[in-house]
């Protein structure tokens, strides 16, 4: 299967280049945030056969803001869409957090999946990490901008997203 060979060359570059890195909250190797993702997007019935592209970009959604990875290398071993969604959900340097989560509202409905899923898992570990009330509550906060923006790419998505902030806000 072509598919499930471009998958775990992408699983095996990701791994590669997100080696050295950790997850903030706490000293796990980063690289379980996007295999999270990838179980988060499973659960509402995505998959490495049916759905490849996307579910590649949710591996790669942070290496061209985090890593030293370029668009160029994305293109070149895996392809100009996915390299194109991942571009998307990259974060420029020197743009407000504000205008980056707005700038969701005109981005490929992958590029919301993603961005869901990534703020789901991000929220759910958060939520039992030493972050104060006051951050992730903040935090949850944002998401509802994701949420407003992306939420009508994926129905269920945008129902496990709306119940993970609700239960942090309620807190």
């Amino acid at each position: 299967m072509k598919e499930l060979k471009l998958f775990w060359d992408a699983l095996a570059f990701a791994l590669v280049n997100h080696k050295s890195q950790s997850r903030k909250s706490k000293n796990i190797p980063y690289i379980i945030h996007p295999l999270r993702i990838l179980t988060i997007l499973r659960s509402v019935g995505f998959s490495e056969i049916k759905d490849n592209e996307l579910m590649i970009s949710a591996l790669f959604h942070d290496l061209i803001e985090d890593t030293d990875v370029k668009k160029k290398d994305i293109v070149i071993l895996f392809g100009d869409k996915i390299a194109s969604i991942v571009k998307e959900l990259s974060k420029p340097k020197n743009q407000t957090k504000e205008i980056y989560l707005k700038s969701f509202k005109n981005a490929s409905k992958k590029a919301k999946i993603i961005k869901m899923g990534d703020r789901i898992d991000n929220l759910l570990d958060m939520n039992i990490s030493y972050w104060s009330d006051e951050r992730k509550k903040k935090y949850a906060k944002e998401a509802k901008i994701i949420l407003k923006h992306c939420g009508q790419a994926n129905h269920q998505l945008s129902l496990y997203l709306n119940r993970v902030i609700n239960e942090i806000l309620s807190s």
